[in-house]
């Protein structure tokens, strides 16, 4: 999901603003007849009905009379293929305003339909319905509670993460925010990345990062700086107390560029700011497609910029021309007043006065004929120049709807990496991925998401390897692993994100990249990588890490910082985290990030580790003092660590073989949930859970001594051991869960969603395809909240992979779909089954089914169509031997 907030109209008087957008939300048809309401409602009023509510959220609006606008509107957007339900759609609500502090302010929301994706508008009023005073949500920061929010709505109901998801939600139900790559190439502000979504073209800004900012890191000189830059067609120009960088002729704030551009930066480096000579000629750029080789741009970008041209040209002449007519009336009046005025008017008061009243009457009338007349003149201006059509509507209007497909999903496109030979791909072992032979190429795929239709993560194609999760780092380091095993030395080829990533783990790893351009990249992190191994082998707390990990023997660690505020709100970070996944680090890889934890602590945050494994449990025992650390001992439990974590209190971590059942996350939990409400914190839950870093500080305000220190978080024992008596505990608690599945397996099965079982039967039909899809996807969810919206999506993938057409995919949706929800949701089952059928024939549909092509005859043998085919075949063989000549009798 992503979430947006749209600025308030800086023109509009709150009033307006706030009908229009209500009924915007409300009944968009009347702006745009393609866009639909699925689902509208409001909260917060007394009154019933939209145009009493809209009503309402004004009068209250008016309240506040030194806010512009006290309603805010914010846009949450599901995934392509996901269709919340109403229930959903007030759940989200409901959360989204808890997390913002206004769960009892006034909203008027609708769920829309006119894209691919479906979206949800929502207005808050700020004013709070009793106090009568605006909140200032999240002291100004709202759209950081957004983010928080959505984190919470996609765990809640179960939907897909984006990529670059700014927090998610941790075992614990903390939010944790995904640490933020320092050496990430640095972005435009989001409106400008969005007009280049729309155009195709590169903003001044983008250019201004990109091509600006190395020259001016790099000038010795305002003279060099002024020439280096006229040559790429730009200038640096003081404005005000700062400066600006044109790109031609739009601005752009120089400190937007880079950090160090601005202006008092540039002059403790080079002196006083001096201007370019006055002659000195700046090269004229062409517009830039941020990305290359898109068909058709040349021929769009020059069509745009001919409208928009025309459209200015003809809007000045229009405007110098309502002028010349105003200007024309004005004298016109005025001579006629002189005329009909001129003469001896003495005693003739009240006939001058009855003549001036009617001249008056008469002008005023002309005066608003030429308004009127002026007013129809701009609308025919702006009904004849029509906004430009953004790159992907321009290209179905040439139909060429294939490459409106390849724009709208160019960021899912593959990176390469490409090597001198072409030798046939074969099989190899790379770590944690599965090769697979796909015709002349060889896909591999996640180990733990083989069979279960997960995406293919990259692909051999002997001369080249095409990357598609090319986002996630350990794709694209086993990816590289196979270049190196291949070729030795090979050429990246991508985007800069790509390419940056491909530089550090260069450095990193040690593999041979020939890119020029990445050279000097790889230098510079091959020398900070050594920089900070040379400074954590110095590192107590490194050495204090290694003999835990030794006892614990994990086989990775996560590390979370969280920041203490003064008010008591605390600030999560996963350092791992990355594109929306924690995995954790390698002993290595701790290696690396000590100096970054050191400077955490530095900062004031606290450090804490999570041992995380495949096979074992790692049990923590929390908040425990002498005397209950103790009777742990006495009982028999062995802990592989005991730490110190503040003075007179401790944890304990004890090492438990997981049993290698279907229970084994239930019973992780409940033997933690045991330990710790008869030794430690009984509010602790969850089997995984974080734990202080041996060797950090424990910054909690209330610890902090007389001098200011903190107390370190002290490492008492280590020991590797697995613990025999919390292993039997385990033991019996599977054996309960085992019991209770044979008691359930005898009665009639009851779910949160309803079993297909229940759906009428139709063998060999798509509705009999559904229902065994459908049993087959509800089988493998690992627990938790199933999103039946999403679950109906991967049935109408799979039915399209085994041959079914979009109307029959359509048609067991609407007939299946209905009863496999507990409860009625509300919805137009019509619409749901044609969005969700049309879905699996889309682009998204398209990638998605090719990924999964692979597992077509292991789908139609869950579809009971193998013996079948079998039988046809071999009917098939009688009747050709039965017509052969050698055979005839």
């Amino acid at each position: 999901m992503i979430v947006k907030k749209v600025p308030n109209s800086k023109t509009k008087h709150k009033t307006g603003s706030i009908r229009d957008l209500a009924d915007y939300i409300r009944e968009p048809h009347n702006q745009n007849p393609d866009e639909k309401v699925l689902y509208a409602n409001g909260r917060g009023f007394l009154c019933d009905g939209h145009a009493a509510q809209r009503e309402e959220m004004v009068a209250l609006a008016a309240e506040s009379v030194r806010s512009k606008n006290p309603v805010n509107h914010y846009i949450m957007s599901w995934r392509e293929g996901e269709q919340p339900s109403p229930e959903q759609v007030e759940e989200a609500v409901s959360i989204f305003m808890d997390e913002l502090g206004v769960k009892d302010h006034q909203a008027i929301y609708g769920l829309h339909a006119d894209t691919d994706n479906l979206h949800l508008h929502l207005a808050i009023n700020r004013v709070h319905p009793e106090t009568l005073k605006v909140v200032k949500i999240n002291n100004g920061f709202d759209i950081e509670a957004a983010h928080k929010a959505i984190a919470r709505i996609e765990n809640a109901q179960g939907w897909q993460r984006e990529q670059n998801g700014r927090y998610q939600v941790l075992e614990n139900g903390e939010l944790g925010r995904e640490h933020i790559d320092k050496d990430k190439p640095r972005q435009p502000a989001q409106p400008k990345r969005d007009m280049e979504n729309r155009t195709g073209e590169k903003s001044a800004e983008r250019i201004a990062i990109e091509d600006g900012a190395p020259i001016i890191k790099k000038a010795q000189t305002w003279e060099q700086l002024h020439r280096e830059l006229a040559a790429k067609g730009m200038r640096y120009e003081k404005t005000g107390s700062g400066a600006t960088l044109f790109v031609g002729d739009v601005g752009v704030k120089a400190s937007s560029a880079d950090r160090d551009a601005s202006l008092s930066k540039l002059q403790k480096r080079l002196g006083a700011y001096q201007p370019p000579p006055q002659r000195q000629q700046v090269a004229q750029r062409e517009p830039e497609p941020i990305k290359p080789d898109v068909p058709g741009w040349k021929d769009y970008i020059t069509g745009r910029k001919a409208h928009y041209a025309a459209k200015n040209a003809a809007k000045l002449a229009l405007d110098k021309q309502q002028e010349q007519e105003r200007k024309q009336l004005a004298e016109q009046q005025k001579a006629r007043r002189d005329e009909l005025m001129r003469g001896n008017w003495n005693g003739k008061g009240e006939v001058l006065n009855a003549m001036r009243s009617v001249i008056a009457a008469e002008q005023a009338a002309e005066k608003a004929a030429l308004k009127e007349k002026h007013k129809k003149q701009r609308e025919q201006w702006r009904q004849q120049f029509r906004p430009y059509p953004d790159l992907e509507q321009w290209q179905r209007m040439q139909k060429s709807p294939e490459l409106a497909e390849q724009w709208r999903h160019r960021a899912s496109e593959p990176q390469r990496i490409e090597g001198a030979s072409g030798e046939p791909p074969t099989p190899r072992d790379i770590r944690a991925y599965q090769p697979e032979i796909v015709g002349q190429q060889v896909h591999y795929s996640r180990k733990e998401e083989a069979g279960e239709g997960g995406g293919v993560s990259f692909v051999d194609k002997g001369k080249s390897i095409d990357i598609h999760d090319w986002r996630n780092r350990d794709s694209t380091l086993a990816a590289l692993q196979l270049s190196a095993q291949k070729w030795g030395s090979f050429t990246v080829t991508g985007n800069d994100e790509y390419k940056a990533m491909c530089a550090k783990l260069a450095a990193e790893h040690g593999f041979k990249i020939t890119n020029p351009e990445l050279q000097e990249r790889i230098q510079q992190e091959r020398q900070r990588i050594q920089q900070e191994r040379a400074q954590a082998m110095k590192s107590e707390q490194l050495k204090q890490f290694e003999l835990y990990a030794e006892a614990v023997g994990a086989e990775r660690y996560r590390v979370t910082s969280i920041k203490m505020q003064a008010d008591g709100r605390k600030q999560t970070f996963i350092l791992d985290k990355k594109d929306g996944i924690t995995r954790g680090f390698t002993l290595q890889e701790i290696e690396q990030r000590t100096p970054e934890m050191l400077r955490l602590q530095r900062r004031g945050e606290n450090l804490y580790y999570t041992p995380l494994s495949d096979k074992k449990h790692h049990i923590l025992i929390d908040d425990m003092n002498r005397e209950k650390l103790e009777r742990l001992i006495r009982d028999g439990y062995r802990p592989a660590v005991v730490l110190e974590s503040s003075p007179g209190n401790y944890q304990a971590i004890i090492t438990v073989p997981k049993l290698g059942t279907a229970h084994d996350k239930d019973v992780g939990n409940r033997l933690s949930d045991a330990l710790n409400r008869e030794y430690g914190d009984p509010k602790l839950s969850g089997a995984i859970h974080p734990h202080r870093a041996p060797g950090y500080e424990n910054r909690k305000p209330k610890h902090q001594r007389e001098d200011g220190s903190y107390p370190e978080v002290r490492l008492l024992k280590v020991e590797r051991r697995e613990c025999v008596k919390a292993l039997a505990l385990s033991s019996q608690i599977d054996a309960e869960y085992q019991r209770q599945a044979a008691l359930k397996a005898q009665q009639p099965e009851r779910s949160k969603a309803k079993p297909a079982l229940e759906l009428a039967a139709a063998s060999g039909s798509a509705i009999d395809a559904y229902q065994r899809h459908y049993r087959d996807v509800i089988k493998r969810q690992r627990g938790g909240e199933v999103d039946l919206s999403r679950v109906d999506s991967m049935i109408a993938v799979r039915m399209r992979v085994t041959g079914h057409d979009q109307a029959a995919i359509e048609g067991a949706i609407r007939q299946c779909a209905p009863a496999t929800r507990q409860k009625d949701e509300g919805r137009d089952w019509n619409d749901y089954a044609q969005r969700t059928a049309r879905y699996a024939y889309s682009a998204a549909g398209d990638r998605q089914a090719a990924e999964l092509g692979k597992y077509r005859q292991q789908w139609e043998k869950l579809e009971g169509r193998e013996p079948v085919r079998q039988q046809e075949q071999a009917k098939a063989q009688k009747i050709e031997r039965d017509n052969s000549p050698g055979m005839s009798r």
